[in-house]
């Protein structure tokens, strides 16, 4: 009796192991920018943004969401800039993602992202692609504590990028 109890007993654990397998899998995003901390409209009402992969990206967004991970046309870039978010040595994009809202949303909308590794005294840029002007520009951005934000007139893929302290503090994301 003993034996049969012992054997059944494993045989019950050993599915019961198994079970959770079946278990969906937590909501998460990759990468340094993990989330929206906060976006509000140009009304101040709350605004629904969604932060995602460049996967989901097609033709020329898509094409230009990876040419913004080279440096050089970050530099290109943040050179012609005219907000003083001029290019520092060591500044490099920790993460590019396509940034989205979900319903009516009164532009210009200020979004707070949530950003791994970013402290207030980090140096940041926000590089945004304009798709009607088919160029990435750069947006006035502040630093917090795991955060930055900037205001954006539209939304479509939106690079992150943090000096090399801040950066070596984190790790990069290339697979966005």
């Amino acid at each position: 009796m003993k034996k049969l109890l012992a054997v059944l007993s494993a045989a019950v654990m050993t599915v019961g192991m198994a079970a959770t397998v079946f278990a969906a899998p937590s909501p998460s995003v990759s990468g340094i920018v993990t989330g929206i901390a906060k976006a509000v409209d140009k009304n101040g009402a709350d605004a629904r943004i969604i932060v995602e992969s460049v996967d989901v990206l097609t033709g020329a967004e898509k094409t230009a969401a990876e040419e913004i991970k080279d440096i050089a046309k970050v530099k290109e870039v943040m050179g012609s800039a005219f907000l003083g978010a001029d290019f520092k040595e060591g500044m490099q994009v920790v993460d590019v993602k396509n940034v989205r809202a979900e319903g009516d949303v009164a532009y210009p909308v200020t979004i707070t992202f949530k950003v791994t590794g970013i402290t207030s005294a980090s140096k940041v840029a926000i590089l945004h692609y304009d798709a009607e002007k088919a160029a990435w520009e750069v947006l006035e951005a502040k630093a917090g504590e795991g955060t930055i934000e900037a205001t954006f007139n539209s939304l479509s893929p939106v690079a992150f990028v943090a000096d090399k302290d801040t950066a070596a503090s984190v790790t990069t994301s290339t697979t966005t």
